[in-house]
């Protein structure tokens, strides 16, 4: 069944930077491919370790969680999941 904005009452609603996502994906992390469009957030649905690059961060100026658990979620907006190092299983918040 599609989506039905009738059924929705925050389809006309503006997104806000702290507010729910509007949609999500499952990443593939890879070393040099930024997300596209970056995530508002990205939340770890199976536990393992993160690397990931914040917006704001220059190349290499990676972020490392050790044993994220499930539902764990980085205080950054996030555009790259890198496939080194990360065994968690990342979705991000889009919208």
């Amino acid at each position: 069944m599609p989506y039905d904005a009738s059924k929705d009452p925050f389809a006309l609603a503006a997104p806000a930077l702290l507010g729910f996502g509007k949609s999500g994906r499952v990443v593939t992390p890879h070393n040099t491919n930024d997300l596209n469009p970056y995530a508002k957030a990205i939340q770890v649905v199976a536990a393992g370790n993160l690397v990931y690059l914040p917006v704001g961060n220059a190349d290499g100026d990676n972020i490392t969680v050790t044993s994220a658990p499930v539902g764990y979620m980085p205080p950054h907006r996030v555009r790259r999941v890198l496939a080194t190092g990360t065994t968690a299983t990342v979705v991000t918040v889009d919208g």
